[in-house]
Formats: structure tokens, sequence, C-alpha cells
């Protein structure tokens, strides 16, 4: 069988960067490792170096986001962006792939327009509820564009219905709902059989958060759980903390995380609800009201409504976020129908389902 070539453009965030890569390691696997990808992204960003890091060729472009009408980088965006698109079509000309996978952001904007002007299919992916600015504008151009929650449907025009796909958040296989939760605690230094509450604000940790649980710590103290904090490498914890309160600046392993946890505190990006619905933990979120569409809080409110997890406003997390862990700690049963919930809006084979849906559209042999 031929080798299926595929252009990737993803970047900026995890949260578009590991979707990405998780349906590339399905192709490759559903191929018969006879997939080729070739990735596209900024020139300045994460990106740059965690491709390269997992194996695939990449190529930057001057793309830059919009910053403001007074930014001096807007007077050049223009000309940054049509740069990109034609680094973008001479990419595919080498590469000669059978799909362009674009995943959001504005790096995805002159990879989708080169894919359209190459005549290549284009596989759009929309993680959030509602869609990004660059995936609206795409999403029309697409082949085909796949949608994490249901409810996202509604958030396009009619005539583009026959081109959705529900199909999740592709999530790679390093979540793993299997896990054993004493072996996970003991690995981050907790008491095995204690419950715990993890709290984690992405990568880079969450002030609101951090700052809301630092509050919390006199009632943290007496409570009869443990809690797994992870701060974010800026962010300066107290030096004495409750003997039930470990602190550590980055998580490595979230799948042992989410193992130890039976609760999660967390901000409401797509991946993290994404791993959720795998795993199936009940969640507290905080959505970060900075987001360029709201789509955290509506990703936030599209999981309440199904029951998975409750919701406090930036603003009242200081108040709020400590008696919420404890009413929920305090109620095994509502953790578990909570639990339950999650599980139901997960998609733990959405990645292979992405894969599968573009090799079949491309003709390469496999179907859903």
């Amino acid at each position: 069988m031929d080798t299926f070539r595929v252009v990737v453009a993803a970047g900026g965030t995890g949260g578009h960067i590991f979707p990405a890569v998780a349906v590339v390691e399905q192709l490759q696997v559903q191929t018969g490792g006879r997939c080729s990808a070739l990735f596209l992204g900024s020139a300045d960003r994460m990106e740059t170096s965690l491709i390269p890091a997992l194996g695939y060729p990449y190529i930057p472009m001057p793309i830059v986001g919009f910053r403001g009408l007074r930014s001096l980088s807007t007077l050049t965006l223009p000309w940054k962006i049509l740069r990109s698109v034609s680094i973008a079509r001479a990419a595919i000309r080498r590469h000669r792939p059978q799909a362009v996978v674009c995943t959001g952001a504005y790096i995805s904007y002159p990879a989708g327009i080169a894919a359209v002007k190459e005549g290549v299919p284009l596989f759009v992916l929309e993680s959030n509820i509602n869609p990004g600015k660059t995936n609206a504008r795409l999403a029309p151009k697409a082949t085909a564009v796949v949608l994490a929650f249901e409810d996202s449907r509604s958030q396009y025009p009619a005539e583009l219905r026959p081109k959705l796909h529900v199909l999740g958040n592709p999530v790679r296989t390093q979540i793993d709902a299997s896990r054993d939760a004493a072996h996970a605690r003991t690995a981050f230094g907790l008491q095995p059989d204690r419950p715990t509450v993890l709290v984690f604000g992405g990568s880079l940790g969450a002030r609101t958060i951090n700052d809301a649980v630092v509050s919390a710590l006199p009632m943290l103290a007496t409570e009869p759980y443990q809690v797994l904090w992870q701060t974010g490498a800026s962010y300066a914890a107290p030096t004495v903390l409750p003997p039930n309160v470990r602190v550590v600046p980055f998580i490595d392993d979230m799948g042992a995380a989410y193992a130890a946890a039976d609760l999660v505190v967390a901000r409401s990006g797509a991946t993290t609800i994404a791993e959720l619905g795998i795993v199936g933990k009940p969640a507290i979120f905080v959505p970060l009201p900075s987001a360029s569409t709201d789509e955290q809080r509506r990703n936030a409110a599209a999981v309440e409504r199904a029951g998975g997890a409750l919701v406090i406003d930036d603003r009242r997390a200081a108040t709020d976020l400590a008696t919420s862990i404890r009413q929920l700690m305090l109620d095994v049963d509502r953790r578990a129908a909570m639990a339950t919930a999650m599980q139901q809006l997960g998609h733990p084979n959405a990645a292979a389902n992405t894969a599968a849906l573009i090799l079949s559209t491309c003709g390469y042999g496999a179907s859903l």
C-alpha cells in the first residue's frame, strides 16, 4: 500500500498541538506505519521545539495573531499572511499530501487556504463547543469538520451540517482510565487510600485557582481528603503547607494524576474536558475569562448541563472554591453521578475515528 501523506497545521498551545499529534499517531497505526506527516506552525511558539522533539519534520511560518490596531505587528500582518500562505503552498507541493489537517488558531488559516488553492482535501478539527475565528472561516471550504461536542452542530450554518462529524476531541494514548489509584497516589507522595482532589491550571498554572487554594489552606488542613496541587512553574506556593496538601510545579504524567483523583479542579479547556471524559472524573471548572471567543465558559456550561461538572465564575473562585470542594468531597453519591455523566461525554476513540474518517474520505481504504 502506498504511503499516506498528510500536512498538519497546529500550534500556539498544547490544546491545538496534541489533538493533531494524536490523529497522526492513529494514521500511523491504521496505515501500518505508512504515514508521512509534515507539520506547519509558527516561528516562535512551543511547537517549534515540541514537534521536532516528537520526531516530525516541521516548517515555521511568519504569521502571528492579531494583537490590536495599535500593535506594530498588525501593520505587517497582511504580508505575513500572504507569505505564510506561500510557504504552506510550497510545502504542500513538495510533500504531495492526500490531506491537510488544521486544528484552529491563526496558524491554521494559511495552511487551510493553501490546501484549498492546491486542491487538497481539508479537514478541520474544532475542539471547543463554539468554533474559533479561524475554523469558522475555514469550515465552508473544508471537506469535513470534526467536532468535539454534539451541541456544536447548532453553531454552524445549515448548509454545512452534512460535513460535520461529532467524533470528540482526539487525545493521545497516555490517558488511560484503567490505571490504579493507590499506585498513582503513592507515586506523587500521597497516602494511597485517602480520597484526593487534583487541582491544576494547565501547564503554566492558573493564578486565580492558585490564589483560591492558598485562601482555602486553613480549611483544607482539617479535611479528611488530600490535595495534589499543580501550581505552574512561575507560582510561588507557601513554604509551609498542611500535611494533606502536596504541591508540584508541573505534572509530566497527567494520566497518573487523573488516576489519583476523586475530584478535579481545573480550567475548562477542550483538552482537559476530553481527558476527563475518558477517565470519567467529576470536575469543578473555573473557566478562563479571557478566552478569545469565551469558549471555556461555553465548554464548561455544556458539561455542567450534562451533569459532569460544577462551574464557578473566575471572580468568585476565592470565595466559592473551598466550600464547593468540601461539598462534593463529602457527597460520594453526587460525585459518582457526575463521574458517570462525564464518562458519557467522553470519546475515547476520537483520534482513531478521526484518522479513519480522513483515510476513508481520501479513499485510502479505511472506513468508520
